[in-house]
């Protein structure tokens, strides 16, 4: 039943990248609209901050994922994980992603159905590269939520690197 729970919550664990062409301010910040890049980018580094969900659930993978369609004020990106499509938005060098992943898992084997929401926001430092963090909260509802041996609803954190391809 764990494994299951990993194999759902690692699913929110792509991000999204974006170009610029302006120098940051002191606080790393870009006042310029940043245009993203549309093709091929990989996840590729992943730490952790905090999890309250255990290691069962709040664990992340790398991966690759895409950008299919930008704009100056958000683009879209393609997880290529099996998760649905999803919107950020931009505002200079900072992105948010508000709707990273949402979902829900019924364990089928015993009387528990687990919800995750998963959100992403980070900044971009050059126009391959990009820093952030991404949060989820897993929830369950059921009469054997306890045999999963999390106390729910649990949160999860992990700082991320994403880069082109």
């Amino acid at each position: 039943m764990r494994n299951i729970l990993v194999s759902f919550v690692a699913l929110a664990a792509t991000g999204c990248v974006i170009e610029h062409n302006s120098d940051p301010h002191p606080d790393g910040s870009i006042s310029e609209p940043v245009i993203p890049r549309a093709g091929s980018w990989y996840y590729a580094e992943i730490t952790p901050v905090s999890n309250t969900c255990g290691a069962q659930i709040g664990q992340a993978e790398n991966g690759s994922f895409a950008i299919d369609q930008t704009s100056a004020t958000g683009f879209r990106v393609l997880p290529q994980d099996g998760s649905d499509p999803f919107l950020c938005s931009l505002s200079g060098s900072a992105f948010n992603c508000p709707d990273r992943a949402a979902g829900s898992r019924d364990l089928g084997t015993i009387d528990a159905t687990v919800y995750y929401r998963a959100t992403a926001h980070g900044t971009f430092s050059n126009p391959i590269r990009a820093t952030g963090s991404q949060q989820a909260t897993v929830t369950c509802m059921g009469t054997q939520c306890n045999a999963l041996g999390v106390t729910f609803p649990c949160n999860f954190s992990v700082n991320y690197v994403i880069a082109g391809a």
